[in-house]
């Protein structure tokens, strides 16, 4: 059996497909002379029994004289007769008692006495048959009334006695040889014929797939560019295609995988990290060329070495943890920074990030990651701390020296409240006494310089109180609360109309607009934007003033907001000036066209910063002008 299989294994398909075809045929060939032999034995003996019974039937009927007169003599020339046939070796007449009358013929000595078998035979027949002779017998009959015309009562057969004819199985041993050697012969020939025939048409077979098996082989060598010729049977034609098409997908996916492994290794060799790994036991296996250059030490000097021997002693405790606990599977990644020594003994730092690796048993086969040199982050982090260390000394000088600043802002503040305020009051009184008491003794330049004198004394009042608000706002703490805007507006709008309720207006307030500020400060805010609204306004026949809110993107954040506007259809401004407007004590219009200090859009501006908004204005001269800023969203 294990030749057998290591014939079928090791032999090409067309030899195995030769030798099936030639066994198969000489078994035919042996198989169908052996059946035709067959049946031609059962024929010839047949045609040797059938002789030999007559044989036996012509002597019996000749020798009926011979037993009746009892003499041999009358026998001869039958017995003789018999044995003439080539295969006759022995002839006996015997009387129905089995006492021989004559016995002639091959060991004719050898006589016994045994009876018929059968005593009731009418016809020669087959006695014995042993496998080198048939023994015949026939009876020898008297048959009644058929010896003498003279006879008047029938008769029945009387056995005179029987003989014996022993037929040699020679002639038939010889033809049954002589068919079997022809049928053999006429049998091998039509076998080689056929054998020829089925070969050739074998050979056709075969053919292709001999060459896709040549093709395949040459594919298994890793021979570029195999294809198998697409020919024969159309089963054979489909695997050949098949194969063609599997080679053209390998070679893609080949092709595919080169370029994939090209690109990873550039990838991979491009990288300013280290793309690492190791094995079960901790040691480097992988090293990408950004090793050397990080560490000053040669990939393959590295590889097969343990990771705990680039790391510092003080920190070996660190990896030995984590690769304990990567082992163990407590956790499947980490991350972490350690000391290392590089190739001149210089210390840095390197931040660990690896996960772990399984083989294909799912047991423990290593770990993978990355190492990146952050040597010069950790410099600028202590430095960065010891700058933070030198920045913190110096807020604190430096909010010592604003606290000492706020107190003498204060004193100033103090001083000008009342150092100031008292001799503009007394300017003022005492300009109101000579007004009052020495009008008539004034003439009319005198009067105009007086009352120039209490004017300026009164906006120098107005001014000190303006910047005095400033200062205050200033350094007020914030008290954030998500306050009504509209509620605010339309209470500076009522206030503004019952002061001049016989101007005609239009006024709109927008609602339902809220935000998260401070409600004192936000009451400075539209109480400045309103009121300059209303005075810029004031030369119109009909005064338009609009407080609402839009929706606007904010490029520089990329989101939308909330941006809240006070438009007007007054004065408006030029533009080219807008910059001045938040400006202290710059103002774009006289006292004589609109009264002013000059502080109040620098107050609204200094709010709106504190809330951490932004504010702008548009306008065209003699067309209005829109303010627009910013507050915080409300707390939801």
């Amino acid at each position: 059996m294990r030749l057998d299989s290591r014939f079928f294994r090791d032999t090409a398909f067309k030899q195995q497909l030769n030798v099936a075809v030639t066994v198969g045929i000489i078994f035919f060939a042996v198989a169908s002379s052996l059946l035709t032999s067959w049946q031609g034995s059962h024929q010839i003996r047949r045609t040797l029994v059938e002789q030999g019974e007559h044989i036996a039937e012509n002597l019996a009927g000749q020798s009926k004289l011979a037993l009746i007169y009892a003499s041999a003599e009358n026998a001869n020339e039958a017995v003789t007769t018999a044995l003439s046939f080539p295969d006759v070796t022995r002839v006996e007449i015997r009387h129905v008692s089995g006492r021989p009358l004559l016995v002639r013929g091959r060991d004719a000595t050898v006589i016994d006495d045994a009876p018929l078998a059968d005593a009731d035979i009418r016809q020669a027949t087959l006695e014995t048959e042993t496998g080198e002779a048939w023994r015949f017998v026939a009876p020898v009959l008297s048959r009644g009334g058929g010896d003498s015309p003279f006879d008047m009562v029938e008769r029945k057969d009387e056995v005179l006695g029987f003989v014996r004819v022993v037929q040699s199985k020679a002639t038939l041993s010889r033809m049954l040889a002589q068919v079997f050697a022809l049928n053999l012969a006429i049998s091998l020939v039509f076998a080689v014929l056929f054998l020829f025939v089925l070969r050739q048409l074998a050979g056709r077979l075969t053919r292709p797939i001999t060459e896709l098996s040549e093709a395949m082989a040459r594919a298994e060598r890793g021979e570029a560019n195999v294809h198998a010729e697409v020919g024969g049977p159309k089963d054979i034609r489909d695997m050949a295609q098949a194969f063609n098409s599997m080679i053209a997908a390998l070679q893609e996916r080949e092709q595919a995988l080169r370029e994939s492994q090209a690109s990873y290794r550039e990838v991979v060799d491009s990288v300013r990290e280290v793309i690492f790994q190791t094995d079960a036991a901790g040691a480097w296996v992988l090293l990408n060329p950004a090793w050397h250059g990080i560490t000053g030490v040669a990939v393959e000097q590295a590889l097969g070495r343990p990771m705990t021997d680039t790391v510092c002693a003080e920190d070996r405790a660190t990896l030995a943890q984590w690769q304990a606990q990567l082992r163990l599977g407590v956790v499947r990644d980490c991350r972490f920074e350690v000391r290392f020594t590089r190739g001149d003994g210089s210390i840095g730092w390197l931040e660990v990030a690896q996960h772990v690796r399984y083989d294909g048993d799912g047991r423990f086969a290593g770990t993978s990651g990355i190492l990146d040199d952050i040597t010069e982050r950790k410099l600028a982090a202590e430095k960065l701390e010891n700058l933070n260390v030198e920045l913190e000394n110096r807020v604190r000088v430096r909010t010592a020296q604003l606290e000492v600043s706020n107190r003498e802002l204060e004193a100033f503040s103090y001083s000008v409240s009342h150092d100031l305020r008292a001799p503009l009051r007394a300017i003022d009184g005492f300009a109101n006494v000579i007004d009052e008491d020495y009008a008539e003794k004034l003439d009319a330049a005198g009067r105009q310089y007086l009352s120039r004198i209490r004017n300026a004394s009164q906006r120098m009042s107005q001014l000190i109180d303006d910047l005095l608000e400033l200062a205050r706002i200033t350094r007020a703490p914030l008290n954030y609360q998500t306050t009504s805007l509209t509620t605010v507006a339309r209470d500076i709008v009522r206030e503004l109309t019952e002061a001049e309720p016989e101007r005609r207006t239009e006024i709109v307030v927008g609602e339902n607009l809220r935000a998260y500020v401070d409600p004192l400060l936000i009451r400075v805010v539209l109480d400045n934007l309103l009121r300059n609204a209303w005075k810029y306004s004031s030369r119109r026949a009909v005064t338009q003033i609009a407080f609402g809110a839009e929706t606007q993107a904010d490029a520089d954040r990329g989101v939308e907001e909330t941006v809240y506007y006070v438009r007007d259809g007054g004065a408006g401004f030029d533009m080219a000036y807008a910059d001045k407007l938040f400006r202290p004590f710059s103002r774009l219009h006289t006292g004589n066209e609109f009264a002013g200090s000059g502080i109040g859009l620098a107050t609204v501006q200094r709010i709106i910063h504190r809330h951490g908004g932004r504010i702008w204005a548009e306008g065209k001269v003699d067309e209005g002008a829109t303010f627009y800023f910013t507050l915080p969203e409300p707390k939801r």
